[in-house]
């Protein structure tokens, strides 16, 4: 079994460590984050094992056999670190997964590992524009599509929980990420076409539904989940999303058949998210079968004083607790075991 070191770790990357369970013949076996990242000494915890976030990349690197360079999130490192970084992997013959987004300059520090060390993930990229006609193709295969209000709402994790799932209940499924670095866990990844500014819109609609069809043409899968990224509709001029553009696209390039939807937790949900499935329905087509309550609720301080929304973490058990008394049956904590299980039944009901 291949260990691997995931840096710079953050909160982004959790559900990965959770549900390593996908990786093939690997195990995360460290998680290292810069010294000032406020995540150094706290511990990951997931079915009675634990991950404690270490600051010495060097001892580390001693103890893994891959080294994951994932892209920082709020804690944001120089290039000239993270390249101190590589050539120390390198310099003691690591393998290394390298999926940082290149520099705004268009370096790539990838270019610095040696072909025989590098882990290519090019599953994705074979699936790309292979067909040819200049109009959208009709997908067959069920489309399940995973949104959320905004971002850091488990939008990866709820896709990673609900495959698992679908696995264990038989079906072969097809999952093409939210996100652009989940080809390892053998899902597809989202095309970088689609948040660069090589093509037009109407160009990443049509490239997206050529993706898709590729992969459902490669596969043959009984169901397609699909995870939208960012959130889906502005909040206000300042907390825009993004405006919801790549939900919309992608809205147009595939069907929706059923939807699962993401939000944080809030204090005056009674478990009734029926007026914005509504929404979702009218502005994407997104049939919302069932809805997943992260744990996280919005900073009002810092909204109040920065214009800028914010999320805090809360417990998992809190939710827990929460979706008992919601007692609704379509609210769910979908990273909870039970909460997966009967939210796959009720979607199989739905699509079927």
């Amino acid at each position: 079994m291949k260990k691997i070191m995931i840096y710079p770790y953050s909160k982004a990357y959790e559900p990965y460590v959770l549900y390593q369970g996908a990786l093939k013949d690997m195990e995360i076996s460290s998680l290292v984050s810069p010294k000032g990242s406020g995540l150094v000494g706290r511990k990951v915890c997931y079915e009675g094992r634990t991950w404690e976030i270490s600051s010495n990349y060097t001892e580390a690197l001693n103890q893994c056999d891959i080294v994951w360079f994932v892209n920082d999130e709020k804690f944001r490192l120089s290039e000239e670190e993270i390249k101190k970084k590589v050539l120390e992997a390198v310099s003691v013959g690591k393998k290394i997964i390298f999926t940082r987004t290149v520099t705004a300059d268009g370096n790539n520090l990838a270019d610095m590992i040696p072909v025989q060390q590098k882990i290519k993930l090019e599953k994705s990229h074979m699936m790309e524009d292979k067909l040819s006609e200049h109009y959208c193709y009709h997908i067959d295969t069920p489309v399940l599509i995973v949104y959320g209000t905004e971002a850091g709402t488990d939008k990866l994790a709820v896709q990673l929980s609900l495959r698992e799932e679908f696995i264990h209940k038989g079906y072969k499924v097809a999952s093409i990420s939210s996100r652009v670095d989940s080809e390892l866990y053998d899902m597809y990844a989202m095309p970088k076409f689609m948040t660069g500014h090589e093509c037009s819109e109407a160009e990443k609609i049509k490239r997206y539904n050529h993706y898709v069809k590729q992969i459902e043409l490669t596969e043959e899968p009984d169901i397609i989940l699909v995870g939208i990224p960012g959130g889906t509709l502005p909040y206000d001029r300042i907390d825009h999303n993004e405006y919801g553009i790549l939900a919309y696209e992608i809205s147009f390039a595939v069907p929706c058949d059923g939807a699962v939807m993401c939000m944080p937790y809030n204090p005056g949900f009674c478990g009734d998210f029926s007026d914005f499935a509504d929404d979702m329905k009218l502005i994407f087509r997104y049939k919302t079968i069932c809805c997943h309550v992260a744990a996280v609720i919005p900073d009002m301080k810092t909204m109040s004083e920065n214009r800028k929304r914010h999320l805090v973490s809360l417990e998992r058990e809190f939710i827990d607790v929460k979706i008992k008394q919601y007692n609704k049956e379509n609210v769910f904590n979908l990273l909870n075991k039970n909460g997966a299980e009967r939210a796959v039944e009720l979607i199989c009901d739905a699509l079927s």
